[in-house]
């Protein structure tokens, strides 16, 4: 990938906040023994309307002993990685590899433990616009505003990506204004012509057709060349070393049920998920879940987390400044609690 630096003022708050975040690692890792001891309750955040692997580990019997203890709902992956740094959380939901990989690189004390989705042919990211917007490829939306759900992740690495492809020079890729709005919003935003296109998820693009003629100018799949894992699960260092048998028994519980997910059919995985749900106070999200999901988190059924997979971001975060020329990928993630490993 190129090394041109692009998008200079989001590249620099993101290594502003980057920092921060590696900052409030350190002065909160002074207290880390001071919490003292082992604990079976994890504490977590949940993407709400969507099959979450850590809930259904749960829901298959996987964490006896183990209570989860939920800390509200994540819209992106950064915020879930500023919960974990913060201490606000044990397990991170599922996050970009890039943004777990530029935070390691400033020092931040985690790790990545287990994919968390991936991008096949049913489920992808798509670059949507609507029909009557004269949108068609990458040129056209020099000038224009694109959504995504969160700046320095997925989204805007794939958009980046596609752009260079298509011979767009870093001065183009300036021009083209990157817009950070919840998913729910982008419909409304897009038909009112705030924005000009959306990267949008499976559930988003259901939503956004079901109400608008649009038309999809590429997808992630498409532009960064067939199937691919784009993120995982993430754990501090300290909380994996002073609590090894709950990692371990979370994280086998994970794999279980993404290997029950990625193996059975839609129904059978809502015919144990929804009780559980139900039964948890969380049956407003049956609803979302049974319209939205796409049978699939995106992964194969026994999913293990390869340098490649990560390779692939810190390239682009290179190009970008935000991560120094040969980091070690291997920094980054941990395969030594997967049992598929």
């Amino acid at each position: 990938m190129s090394s041109t630096s692009i998008r200079p003022a989001r590249r620099r708050l993101a290594a502003i906040i980057a920092l921060l975040f590696a900052a409030l690692a350190a002065l909160t890792a002074c207290s880390a023994n001071a919490e003292g001891g082992s604990s079976n309750v994890v504490r977590y955040q949940g993407y709400a309307g969507a099959v979450d692997p850590l809930l259904f580990a749960d829901a298959l019997g996987k964490l006896n002993g183990i209570e989860l203890k939920r800390v509200g709902d994540v819209t992106g992956g950064p915020q879930a990685l500023q919960a974990l740094i913060s201490r606000q959380t044990d397990i991170g939901a599922s996050a970009f590899y890039g943004a777990i990989a530029q935070l390691v690189s400033t020092g931040a004390p985690i790790k990545a433990v287990f994919p968390s989705y991936g991008a096949n042919a049913k489920t992808n990211q798509k670059l949507v616009a609507l029909d009557s917007s004269g949108i068609t490829d990458a040129k056209s939306l020099i000038g224009k505003r694109v959504a995504v759900n969160t700046l320095g992740a997925n989204a805007e690495a794939f958009l980046d990506s596609w752009f260079q492809q298509q011979g767009l020079s870093a001065d183009d890729i300036s021009k083209v204004t990157l817009v950070p709005l919840p998913p729910l919003n982008t419909p409304d935003a897009l038909a009112k012509g705030q924005i000009d296109a959306a990267v949008v998820g499976f559930t988003a693009y259901q939503q956004l057709a079901a109400h608008y003629k649009v038309k999809e100018i590429t997808n992630d799949v498409k532009a960064l060349g067939g199937p691919y894992v784009g993120g995982a699960f993430t754990m501090r260092d300290d909380f994996i070393k002073d609590n090894p048998d709950v990692a371990k028994q979370v994280v086998a519980g994970i794999a279980a049920a993404v290997q029950f997910i990625e193996s059975h059919t839609k129904q059978q995985v809502f015919d144990i998920y929804f009780p559980y749900l139900q039964s948890h106070g969380l049956g407003d999200y049956v609803e979302a879940i049974q319209a939205n999901y796409p049978g699939t988190l995106g992964l194969s059924p026994k999913p293990v987390i390869n340098a490649q997979d990560i390779s692939r971001w810190t390239d682009w975060l290179e190009g970008r400044g935000e991560v120094k020329s040969g980091f070690d990928v291997s920094s980054v993630y941990t395969n030594d609690l997967n049992p598929n490993a």
